[in-house]
């Protein structure tokens, strides 16, 4: 979630048309909270947003960090807890939610922070809308909001939940440490019979019956109505996010540069990124050519993946790696519309 997320993504909104979100972007004028990031980048844990020029990228001592078409500039937090992830569903609506029970809601001018039921680590956030909400965590925590403010859901687990994804339909997987997966059917949480022992670190879903999971040692699995099954991963590197436009076009990325990508046929490993860890994706809508799949071949309007020493990288439409300009690169490397390639950590 973490995970395009933490994770991430808009979480539960990977359908966005980009050009709708392009002309909304580009008339927004930037906030007032809006400051150039410091020498110093956190690592990033979540990725998300309503569109690929509206993106939040949280992360470690109450980071964040905003992207509207140019770069990445630091947003005022009012937490130095560490973020986990965050969600967005427009121009003045965002949540994040991170360590002791932080939950923080955007209203368009600043973050403040919201009442929040429990103290335990929040690790992962879901949402629809700002009134249909899902954040899980430490100790088995469940946290929801309906619009009425956050409460604690019944867990019928204690083990750590890393991450946690829901449909319109109301069903939802959150997974997490040692195999843990449990499943709300009806408003109601149980605990499902672990099917590996590995840590589960995401979930996520475009529709029912075709649910995927990622963890360590690089063990994908699906749901495909009849039960998990352990998909064939080509990289043995820990996994820690999975989001997709739909369930044709998916990633997964986590330890070693790994970023996976799922065609509805096999899953396969794009070409090296040197980027380190990335915890989290956000996926756009993606395309195939009728040509045969190669990594040159992949046209997605945007995917992005956040991690370690405060890295954005957006997979292009061109199907090549930009890793995304922060305010302190030189004037002439940010004036294209996104981002530059050559950009080091100083």
């Amino acid at each position: 979630m973490r995970r395009v997320t933490r994770r991430a993504r808009v979480h539960g909104l990977g359908r966005v048309v980009a050009w709708v979100g392009l002309a909304a972007a580009l008339s927004c004028a930037d906030s007032g909270t809006d400051v150039p990031p410091d020498d110093s980048r956190p690592t990033f844990h979540g990725i998300g947003g309503w569109t690929e020029f509206d993106l939040y990228a949280v992360g470690d001592g109450g980071a964040i960090e905003r992207y509207r078409g140019v770069e990445f500039r630091r947003v005022v937090s009012p937490t130095t807890k560490s973020l986990r992830d965050v969600v967005g569903f427009s121009a003045s609506s965002a949540f994040a939610v991170g360590d002791g029970g932080t939950i923080l809601r955007y209203n368009g001018t600043s973050f403040s922070l919201d009442a929040s039921p429990t103290t335990s680590d929040l690790l992962s956030l879901w949402g629809a809308s700002s009134l249909n909400l899902i954040a899980v965590g430490e100790g088995g925590a469940i946290v929801e909001n309906d619009g009425g403010g956050w409460q604690s859901a019944t867990s019928p687990v204690a083990n750590d939940l890393e991450g946690v994804w829901a449909l319109s339909t109301g069903e939802a997987y959150a997974v997490g440490v040692a195999g843990t997966v449990v499943h709300r059917v009806a408003g109601v949480w149980t605990e499902q019979t672990p099917f590996t022992s590995a840590r589960l670190r995401a979930v996520w879903a475009d529709k029912p019956r075709d649910w995927f999971a990622v963890g360590d040692g690089g063990e994908i699995w699906h749901e495909g109505g009849a039960g998990w099954s352990l998909m064939t991963s080509p990289r043995t590197d820990d996994l820690y996010d999975v989001h997709g436009s739909d369930s044709a076009y998916v990633f997964a990325a986590g330890d070693a540069d790994s970023i996976l990508f799922y065609d509805q046929i096999a899953w396969r490993t794009l070409a090296p990124n040197p980027a380190g860890r990335l915890e989290s994706i956000w996926a756009t809508i993606c395309v195939i050519p009728p040509a045969p799949l190669s990594n040159t071949d992949l046209h997605c309007s945007n995917t992005y993946f956040a991690g370690r020493s405060g890295i954005v990288t957006r997979y292009t439409l061109l199907g090549s790696y930009e890793r995304l300009a922060d305010a302190r690169a030189p004037h002439s490397d940010r004036a294209t519309a996104y981002a530059w390639a050559g950009w080091r950590r100083r």
